[in-house]
């Protein structure tokens, strides 16, 4: 366009005679300065200077005026520094920070910072990882960070853009915080009378309820839930908090002013900002894998750490996995650190870790690690204590098994009420089993297999398990002792193959439970000793015991809804503490060849079947008034016993049919009379 004017400027001084020096003096030439956005003259911006003659004579350079136009454009400092371990970066690194020169000074200054990037080592030598802020838009609403991680082939110190191999968003997600007070039933070792449980977190979903998955902050106050207020203020980034968050304090208002004041409050519970959530599932296959999480709070899905060549897992940061967090078969696995973690959406499961010895589970500031399902630690044969795992809460099952070192159970100081089972097996060098908050199993109480296991431990705050007690194979067991308040069994108590258990004492508040069972405990000498036992709704089993000599101490037990059984114990020469019962359906009494008489069971009345037979010094039966047996009638190969004897009773007794009654086998020389 310039050059085409002053062709028109020659043209015309040619033909008209007029000259183009005046010409030029008649209109002056003239500059503005216009603002360039970023863009293809200039990438981050800066001025256009446009230039021309005023032909209007106006003062202005009028666009139409322009002639031509140069670009100045903006120049991008960066200005690196060292960044020491801390919120940025764990292990130091570099920070980067990036701005345009607005005053043209060669010289980046702190109002001309726009972005800063962090480049942070890592335990692994040559990994890095980048990290920036990226505003709100399409990936992230409300903005929030990518992370980037390589290894550094070039050894540069910096990550470049080709030595990427991993690249994660984490968004940042904003919410009004929530409390909640509920109320408390009196708790053993706790409170005395009712107390209040508070919880607090983000409320992510804002739907005004305060999810399991979005509680953060908890704590438990020997304080009636209707006195107590909360009150909350904004907490800034600081120790207890990396970003800002939110502190509540909970407490009575002791002085009536309406306010809770700082000195009334009875705890502070801290509600930290999710920094930075990542909407998915998450797969950790290597180091770099790892290394880019650093920067995620929240995980919305699920977390599997898997199979790797990782000898650390440390992410100190992440507070929340909705999904199922999984950290299994990884062969060089030392140390597992996660000790931010608060909630766990499903499954929780640390297993076939074959070198691991140290593992961390919550408890950053005293904060509880609530797990929706289930906690499993597995077939880790080198972790000597569960000392880091004292801030888990399981909610439904809780499984400790193969772990072949395991020294002490100690530290599940949150497991106070399961839902589903508790397992504790194969875990040949424990000695005992510490869990004495531990108030409720839903299900199933499994122990076995644990060859060093002398006692039960302190099981001191269980009271009920819904479904069975299962107590097998535990070689160095030698009583029951360590649940003195269990009082409810919902299904079985099954006892066997302990081969060094020699009693059955320890469980002296048991009054209820649906089938009780000891068998093939090679030295069990006495069995029963339930003082408070009271009714058995399906029945009793002694069986297969070779050094049992009695059993006894039963003095409360005056119902079994259906079977006692008593076989296969070959020492065993009296049965008491069954007196009481008075009807049963069926009675089987077998091969116990020491045994010499029934009068254990005299107080019974009635039954259907009666079974007594192999008994090889059985001499009476001392079954004087049973009164009844209506369906079956065996009494058969007990040679000492008089055949008189057993036919007296059926004449007496039995209402059956005569083709199951059966009476063989015994002494048919032996007199009945007086």
């Amino acid at each position: 366009m310039r050059w085409t004017w002053m062709a028109v400027l020659v043209l015309a001084a040619g033909c008209g005679g007029i000259e183009l020096e005046q010409l030029l003096k008649q209109h002056a030439a003239r500059t503005r300065v216009m603002p360039e956005q970023p863009g293809v003259h200039c990438p981050h911006g800066g001025q256009a200077v446009q230039s021309g003659l005023d032909l209007d004579d106006d003062g202005v350079l009028d666009d139409a005026e322009v002639t031509s136009t140069e670009y100045v454009c903006a120049t991008v400092l960066t200005l690196v520094h060292e960044e020491q371990a801390g919120v940025h970066c764990e292990h130091g690194g570099q920070a980067v920070r990036s701005g345009v020169d607005l005053d043209a000074s060669g010289v980046l200054d702190d109002v001309e910072v726009t972005s800063t990037e962090y480049v942070c080592a890592t335990p692994v030598p040559g990994l890095l990882v980048r990290t920036r802020q990226v505003p709100p838009g399409e990936r992230c609403p409300n903005g929030g960070q990518v992370s980037h991680a390589g290894n550094d082939t070039n050894g540069d110190g910096v990550l470049d853009d080709g030595e990427i191999t991993r690249e994660v968003y984490g968004c940042t997600e904003t919410a009004p915080v929530l409390v909640r007070l509920s109320t408390l039933p009196p708790l053993a070792g706790f409170c005395n009378s009712e107390g209040t449980e508070v919880e607090a977190g983000p409320d992510v979903d804002r739907d005004g309820v305060l999810d399991a998955s979005e509680v953060q902050a908890y704590t438990r106050l020997c304080l009636n839930t209707l006195a107590v207020w909360a009150r909350q203020r904004p907490e800034p980034a600081g120790s207890q908090c990396t970003v800002t968050g939110t502190s509540v304090l909970v407490g009575v208002d002791s002085n009536g002013d309406g306010t809770l004041g700082e000195d009334e409050a009875h705890e502070k519970l801290y509600v930290c900002e999710p920094a930075h959530t990542f909407d998915g599932t998450y797969e950790v296959a290597g180091a770099e894998d790892l290394a880019v999480l650093q920067g995620i709070t929240r995980i919305r899905g699920g977390l599997f750490i898997r199979g790797t060549a990782l000898q650390e897992v440390v992410l100190p940061g992440l507070v929340s996995v909705e999904g199922r967090l999984s950290i299994t078969s990884n062969p060089d696995l030392l140390r597992a650190s996660l000790t931010s973690l608060r909630y766990v959406g499903e499954q929780l499961d640390v297993s076939g870790n074959p070198v691991l010895e140290t593992l961390e589970l919550g408890g950053a500031r005293e904060r509880r690690l609530s797990v929706e399902t289930d906690l499993e630690v597995s077939s880790n044969p080198r972790l000597l204590n569960l000392s880091g795992l004292r801030f888990v809460a399981p909610a439904r099952n809780l499984t400790v098994s193969g772990n072949t070192s395991l020294e002490s159970l100690e530290g599940l100081d949150q497991v106070t009420v399961l839902t589903g089972s508790f397992t504790i097996s194969g875990n040949v060098s424990l000695p005992r089993i510490v869990l004495p908050k531990l108030e409720a199993i839903g299900a199933v109480l499994h122990i076995s297999d644990n060859d060093s296991l002398t006692a039960l431990g302190d099981l001191s705050g269980l009271r009920t398990v819904g479904e069975d007690v299962v107590i097998t194979n535990n070689d160095a067991l030698v009583d029951l002792s360590g649940m003195p308040i269990l009082h409810v069994v919902g299904e079985s108590l099954r006892v066997h193959g302990n081969d060094g258990l020699l009693s059955t004492e320890g469980l002296g508040h048991l009054r209820r439970l649906r089938h009780l069972a000891f068998f093939d405990n090679a030295q069990l000498e006495t069995a029963g000793h339930l003082p408070m036992l009271e009714s058995i709704d399906y029945g009793l089993a002694i069986q297969g015991n070779p050094k049992l000599v009695s059993v006894s101490n039963l003095p409360m037990l005056t119902h079994v809804g259906n079977l006692v059984s008593i076989s296969e114990n070959p020492l065993l020469t009296q049965v008491q503490g069954l007196e009481r019962l008075l009807r049963l359906k069926q009675l089987t009494v077998a091969n116990n060849a020491a045994l010499t008489s029934l009068s254990g069971l005299a107080g019974l009345r009635e039954l259907e079947d009666l079974t007594v037979r192999d008994n090889a010094e059985l001499l009476r039966l001392d079954l004087d008034g049973l009164a009844t047996v209506s369906t079956r009638f065996t009494v058969a190969y007990n040679p000492k016993l008089p055949r008189c004897l057993a036919a007296s009773l059926a004449e007496s007794a039995y209402k059956g049919s005569p083709d199951d009654q059966v009476i063989e086998g015994n002494d048919d020389v032996a007199t009945c009379g007086p």
